[in-house]
């Protein structure tokens, strides 16, 4: 595959989360960055905008499904997904910090996973793409005269 323009758009939201927990660890004061509920509210919302919302989890299951590769992607991908809920859920409600660690974490390591799989992956075949050049030859026949 290659990168696209989801991949270019989260950049933005994944700088912002990373100017977030820096600014809560380096003891920033501000309605957001003081708490760590605040945090974690602003983590999810810019996890859920710039990843979730953004990506496509279709094109993890185009072509081979039955690939070693997409099932180990699939299945981390989705552990470190439940680890950011389960994280984010604690952080808001308990206001714990080890709890938005987790959050942080998780959410990166998603981002960088993905981009990662979108530098290194071959693309799927495109469906009619493996016909070649002459394919509109054999699918718009000329009418037959009896």
């Amino acid at each position: 595959m290659r990168l696209t323009w989801r991949d270019a758009a989260t950049v933005p939201f994944m700088a912002a989360i990373i100017a977030v927990y820096t600014a809560h660890l380096g003891g920033a004061d501000g309605w957001l960055l003081a708490s760590t509920r605040g945090n974690a509210t602003a983590i999810l919302v810019l996890g859920t905008v710039g990843g979730c919302a953004l990506g496509s989890a279709a094109e993890v299951f185009e072509g081979d499904r039955r690939s070693t590769g997409v099932e180990l992607y699939a299945t981390l991908t989705g552990l470190l997904g439940l680890a950011a809920l389960v994280g984010g859920a604690v952080a808001l409600i308990a206001a714990n910090g080890s709890a938005l660690a987790v959050l942080f974490g998780a959410t990166m390591a998603l981002w960088v996973l993905s981009t990662l799989r979108h530098l290194f992956t071959a693309a799927a075949p495109r469906p009619g793409g493996e016909l070649g050049p002459y394919t509109h030859e054999v699918i718009d026949q000329p009418p037959v005269r009896h």
